[in-house]
């Protein structure tokens, strides 16, 4: 068995290499994202606008006694979801960009999400 043999790797042994390579660097990628809470209380969200990265996280809490309707159509960046007072729901921001979320039962509920790369 020559030298070069022993380096030698199966279909298999790649394909669990680009496993854990890519896990890494999602891992990377995903490791360093923040963590936001924007609070819902007398109809409004906590702030009007916020700055965050790519991969970063926002916590919708509804602290108020109503349900709210949180959702963005903005292109590429879309979510929605129905919460019940008291409950807290994450959306993950992976496209940079302004997004708009809006509630759709209190129309004057706005927040503007600048996401940055």
């Amino acid at each position: 068995m020559g030298p070069c043999r022993k380096f030698r790797m199966t279909g298999l042994r790649w394909a669990a290499l680009a496993i854990v390579t890519l896990g890494a660097l999602l891992v990377h990628a995903y490791g360093t994202a923040a963590d936001f809470t924007i609070t819902q209380k007398n109809n409004t969200f906590s702030v009007p606008q916020i700055t965050i990265k790519v991969g970063d996280r926002i916590t919708f809490v509804n602290a108020d006694s109503a349900n709210h309707h949180v959702y963005s159509e903005t292109k590429g960046s879309e979510f929605e979801i129905v919460q019940r007072p008291g409950r807290s729901d994450t959306v993950r921001f992976s496209r940079p960009g302004s997004v708009e979320v809006e509630c759709a039962i209190h129309p004057d509920m706005r927040l503007e999400v600048q996401v940055r790369p």
